[in-house]
Order: C-alpha cells, then structure tokens, then sequence
C-alpha cells in the first residue's frame, strides 16, 4: 500500500498522450480531477497535444492552485480556437471535418513551402498560458514533455531543468504541418513517434506509485483507411502505439522483477468513452470552440464514471490489464531454437 493511501490523500502522476484536437477530452478528464479534493496530482508527462494540456495545468498549479489551473486550461482551448479560427475558410468540404482543402493536400506539401509562420500562433498561446519559470520551479508536480531528435530519431525528454517554451512547442511539432523546432542546434519533431507519453519518468525513484494515462489514440480502428490524409493518420498513430507498448513492457517488466515495485496503471480512454463522430481521425485537425467543449464534456463525464467505480483501487490495485490490453495482442512471436 501506497504512503499515500496510508496518509488519506492519493496521488495521481499523469501521463497525457497527444492527439490534436482530441487533446480537448484531456481537458476535461483533468477538469473533474482538479474538483477531487482527496487526489493529489502528482508528476505529469506529456507528448503533443498532451505536453500543451500538462504545461497548462502545472502551470496554473504551481502559481495559483486547483483554480488557477482549472483557469488556464480552459483559456489554452480558448485560445488554440482563437489562433484556428483563420483557417476556417477552408473548411471545406463542409460535411468532413478537418481542414479543408489543405487538409486533402497536407501529406503532399512541406510545411517550409505551405507555413512560413511555423509555430508561431501556438507560440503565441503558450505565452498566454504558460509560465515557464514556474515550470522550472521544484514543486510537487513536475513537468516532462518529450520529442524526437530529426537527426537521430532518439526521444529526449525534457524536464524542470531544462524545459522551454521551444520545448513544449517541439513535442507538438507533427512534421508535415510546423517545421521542426530547433534546440540547442538539434531539430525536433513530434514526441509522439517515440512516446505517446513516455511513462518512465513518472516512476523513476518511485516503484510504488499510481499512474492515470489519458489515452487518445485508437489501439484498433476497424476500418481500412483509403484517403491520404487518413493513411498517414494510422501511420502516425501505430508508430504511437508501439511507442506506448515499449514503455507498458518496461513497467510490466519492472512490475515482475523488482521485488518492492508496484507500479499501478489506470486508463481513460477517449476511444472507449467517446462517440464514433469524435473518435474519427479527421477530428484530431479541426479547431473549433463547439468541438473542444463537446470533448470536454465528454471527458469530464468519463471521469466521473470512472472516480465513482474506481477509486477506492487507488493505492491499492491497477484497473487496467496491462497483458490483456497491451502486452498479449502485441507479443513478439517466439523464435525456434
């Protein structure tokens, strides 16, 4: 049993995958978290959309408490909508969500012909969201977002000591919208090809421990994507998964071997809450206030659903499977003597 159960409060570590829009169901998973007033939040890591979601609540978090974070997330998808909202002349066809006409071209064209401005409007928001001396400030809750060196493919994690806003902005660079983020002469990409999020920080030092993954990406889609734009979603979002498997085999392994580990693992999942119409790859790029509050809500209510059947295992027991849902159907094939 966890010191924290022993003590009465319950400390949750984040682990906040990336998925554009999709990003916004986060919101509202941490939106309920942040009303609990017997959970903790403990370390967060992040990737992409999900970095954006931890920047903001740690953020809010360390300057001004539950309230000052549960306001800073609600203004970055306030303000990611605000810094879409030019794009949305070319929403079109309009009975397909995305982005229109440049969403169909998007896997033919480099963002260094199509995006001159890069990463600037989210620039933009991170500077009315974040504080990054907060970030860097040892707390409770520190933060680690990850991306992927260009040059190398080698995942670097980014935390309190060396955190930016570039950093942040290159674990949200999906390569074939932004140019890649320099730091430190390096290119980063996307965190998410290596990590979606990286769980290993949110253990480290600490084997006895719960960790809540807000989950975004499909494990299975049952459909065979036939447009450009969905092909290369599923290329994305497998390499994600595989990521993720790597990270979930390392805890399990952990789990077996290390004798005082207890590494406990709970899930909240978009594709299993969410509907159909919002689990739809398009909807990861489209931007619009009515889209992120409808996720919102649907995140929050998955929350809800999920504290009022499982929180009594916190500190105690894992909720999620980790053989039946990650490891099994992901096995390597035994080789022949």
């Amino acid at each position: 049993m966890s010191e924290s159960t022993r003590t009465g409060s319950k400390v949750l570590n984040l682990a906040l995958q990336g998925g554009g829009a999709h990003g916004a169901f986060t919101w509202g998973v941490l939106d309920a978290l942040l009303d609990q007033p017997d959970i903790q939040i403990g370390r967060v890591s992040g990737t992409s959309a999900g970095a954006l979601n931890g920047a903001a609540l740690v953020s809010g978090l360390v300057t001004g408490g539950r309230q000052a974070a549960k306001d800073n997330l609600e203004r970055l998808w306030h303000k990611v909508a605000e810094v879409g909202a030019p794009m949305t002349f070319m929403l079109l066809p309009l009975r397909k969500p995305g982005m229109g006409v440049w969403d169909d071209a998007l896997p033919l064209l480099s963002p260094y012909q199509t995006n001159p401005v890069a990463l600037a409007p989210l620039r933009h928001v991170l500077d009315a969201v974040v504080d990054i001396e907060a970030l860097r400030t040892p707390s409770p809750h520190p933060l680690f977002v990850n991306a992927v060196n260009v040059h190398s493919g080698l995942s670097r994690v980014f935390g309190p000591q060396d955190i930016s806003a570039d950093a942040i902005l290159a674990s949200a660079c999906a390569p074939l919208m932004f140019q890649a983020v320099q730091i430190e002469g390096e290119s980063y990409w996307d965190g998410s090809y290596a990590g979606n999020p990286m769980l290993w920080p949110l253990y480290r030092g600490d084997l006895d421990t719960d960790i809540m993954m807000v989950e975004l990406t499909p494990l299975h889609r049952p459909e065979t994507p036939t447009t450009a734009k969905n092909i290369l979603n599923r290329i994305n979002e497998i390499a994600s998964i595989n990521g993720l498997i790597s990270e979930v085999r390392a805890l399990e392994t952990l789990n077996r071997s290390v004798a005082e580990a207890d590494i406990r693992l709970h899930v909240l999942s978009l594709p299993d809450a969410g509907s159909a119409s919002e689990i739809e790859p398009s909807i990861k790029r489209t931007v619009g206030p009515t889209l992120f509050e409808s996720l919102r809500r649907t995140g929050r209510a998955a929350c809800e659903v999920w504290l009022e059947e499982n929180r009594s295992q916190l500190g105690r027991h894992a909720t999620v499977d980790l053989e039946q849902r990650y490891l099994a159907p992901y096995a390597q094939p035994t080789v022949p003597a």
